[in-house]
């Protein structure tokens, strides 16, 4: 016992350690009621995030789900690498810097550990989480927060059963930022969607 916990608690590993203790805290609030775990994964991520998602592959599944297994992963592969080695490095610059390597190999290691580990889950939760979620926003109005809305990028605001969303967005007709738009159409694999100017939705419904 003695053995894990000054592992545990010492240099790299405590930093994963703490990442870890706060994950576990997070799940423990959502189980007695005082928390939500966000079911709908990853679409309220804002500016490039969701891109970063879908690159490393750990889109899909609500976020608190992937960050607590890449905390978990990178604390486990970080604790045996300094059970395993951390006696042969001397204290001092050269033991801060063999913990800045374990920290950096443990991440890239986790990040590929956890997206193997949530491929076989994203249908579960597109099924249960996705359709619905997708059919309630197709009408809502939106606000533009980034500089412009263009069919590349774009980013905007929305609120949908009094849930704040912030959503990456596309758009053929270009909007200026705090320009308000209407969502129209998922655009899945990229996590964005589809708007249009408020004006063009609403003369579009009037002329129908």
């Amino acid at each position: 016992m003695d053995t894990f916990l000054s592992v545990a608690f010492s240099f790299p590993t405590v930093v994963f350690s703490v990442l870890l203790s706060v994950a576990i805290v997070y799940w423990l609030i959502s189980l007695i009621g005082l928390g939500d775990v966000d079911a709908d994964g990853d679409i309220d991520a804002s500016g490039d995030f969701s891109g970063l998602m879908v690159t490393l592959g750990l889109q899909g599944v609500p976020l608190p789900l992937v960050l607590t297994l890449l905390f978990l992963w990178a604390w486990l592969i970080s604790y045996f690498a300094d059970l395993v080695f951390g006696v042969l490095v001397p204290e001092g610059l050269l033991h801060w810097l063999y913990g800045v390597a374990v920290i950096a190999i443990a991440l890239i290691a986790s990040v590929f550990c956890t997206s193997v580990i949530i491929r076989p889950l994203r249908p579960l939760f597109r099924r249960a989480y996705l359709p619905p979620l997708q059919k309630r926003i197709i009408g809502t109005a939106c606000v533009v927060t980034s500089t412009t809305v263009t069919e590349k990028k774009g980013r905007a605001e929305a609120l949908l059963d009094g849930v704040h969303l912030v959503l990456q967005v596309r758009s053929h007709t270009p909007l200026a930022h705090r320009e308000r738009a209407v969502l129209i159409e998922h655009i899945p694999d990229k996590n964005a969607w589809w708007v249009v100017p408020e004006s063009e939705f609403l003369a579009g419904h009037s002329a129908g």
